[in-house]
C-alpha cells in the first residue's frame, strides 16, 4: 500500500489530473478488479479529453469483461481523439474480427498502417484477415511484405510459406520452409510447413518425418511461450498440456495429410495415434 501511495503521489506531481486515475486503473487491473478499473479509466478520459490512452485502456478492460460493443466504442473514440493511436485501431480490429466484421476489421488495420507501414504485427494481422476472407492473393502480398520487413521472423515465414503453397508456388514454399527451419530449428512451425510441402508433392514418407520433428518440438515451444507470459508451476503444466493437445489435433486435421491419414505406418512415423 505504501508503494501504491508513493506511486500515486508521484504521478499526481506531473500536473496531469488524469494520471492518478490511470495509475489506479492499472493497479486494479493487475489485481483482477476490472469493473473498478473501468471506472478509473473513464474518469481519466474525462479529465484528459485530448488523450487517447485512457480510452485505449478502457477498451482493453471492457474487452476482457466481454462487453465488446462498449469496447469497440471506446477504441473508436480513442482513434477519433488521436489519428495516430494505432493501439486503438488494433483493439477495434480485434473486436470487429470476433464480431465477424472482417472487412471493417481490415479497414481499421489499413488505417493504422498509414501511420505505421513497417509495423510487422499490423502487416501480419491484415494478411490473416485477408486469408480468412478468402482473398489469398492479398494475404500473400502482406505476408511477403512481412518477410521483407523481418526475414528471420517465425510467424512471417510460416504464413508466407503457407500462402505460397496455397498459391501453387510449391518450390518457393519449400525454400521458405527450409529457411524457417534454418533460422529457428527448435520451432515446430518450420517442420510442420515442410510436412505440408512434402504432402503436397505426394511424399508421404517425407511428410511423416517432418511431422514427427514438429511433434517433438511442440511441447517445448508451448512451455517457452507460456512461461514468457508469466505462467508458472502447475498452471504452466496444465496450460502447456492443453496447448500441445490442440496443436496435435490441428496437425491431424490438416487436409493436406488426408491421403495418408488411414495408413498406420504413416501415423506411427508422424507421431500420431494409430487408429
Amino acid at each position: 500500500m505504501r508503494r501504491l501511495a508513493a506511486l500515486l503521489a508521484c504521478v499526481a506531481c506531473t500536473g496531469d489530473p488524469s494520471a492518478p486515475h490511470l495509475a489506479r486503473g492499472n493497479v486494479l487491473v493487475n489485481n483482477g478488479k476490472r469493473e473498478e478499473a473501468a471506472a478509473e479509466y473513464r474518469e481519466a478520459a474525462r479529465l484528459a479529453p485530448k488523450s487517447s490512452l485512457p480510452l485505449e485502456r478502457l477498451g482493453d478492460v471492457l474487452y476482457d469483461l466481454r462487453r465488446k460493443d462498449e469496447a469497440l466504442a471506446a477504441y473508436r473514440e480513442a482513434a477519433a481523439r488521436d489519428a495516430g493511436a494505432f493501439t486503438a485501431r488494433i483493439g477495434a480490429a480485434r473486436v470487429l474480427t470476433e464480431l465477424g466484421k472482417l472487412d471493417d476489421a481490415r479497414g481499421e488495420l489499413t488505417l493504422a498502417m498509414q501511420r505505421q507501414p513497417t509495423n510487422l504485427y499490423l502487416v501480419l494481422s491484415r494478411g490473416n484477415l485477408y486469408q480468412r476472407s478468402g482473398d489469398s492473393k492479398a494475404a500473400l502480398r502482406d505476408y511477403e511484405t512481412a518477410v521483407h520487413l523481418e526475414s528471420r521472423n517465425v510467424p512471417a515465414l510460416f504464413q508466407y510459406g503457407g500462402a505460397l503453397l496455397d498459391d501453387g508456388q510449391v518450390d518457393e514454399a519449400g525454400r521458405t520452409f527450409d529457411r524457417l527451419v534454418e533460422v529457428a530449428p527448435d520451432a515446430p512451425e518450420g517442420w510442420y510447413g515442410r510436412a505440408r510441402w512434402s504432402a503436397r508433392r505426394g511424399d508421404g514418407g517425407g511428410a511423416a518425418q517432418a511431422l514427427a520433428a514438429a511433434n517433438q518440438r511442440v511441447e517445448a515451444a508451448a512451455r517457452r511461450r507460456l512461461a514468457e507470459q508469466g505462467i508458472k508451476g502447475e498452471a504452466l503444466d496444465r496450460a502447456a498440456a492443453d496447448a500441445v493437445r490442440r496443436s496435435r489435433e490441428q496437425m491431424e486435421a490438416e487436409p493436406a495429410f488426408a491421403p495418408f491419414a488411414g495408413d498406420p505406418v504413416f501415423r506411427r512415423a508422424a507421431g500420431f495415434a494409430v487408429r
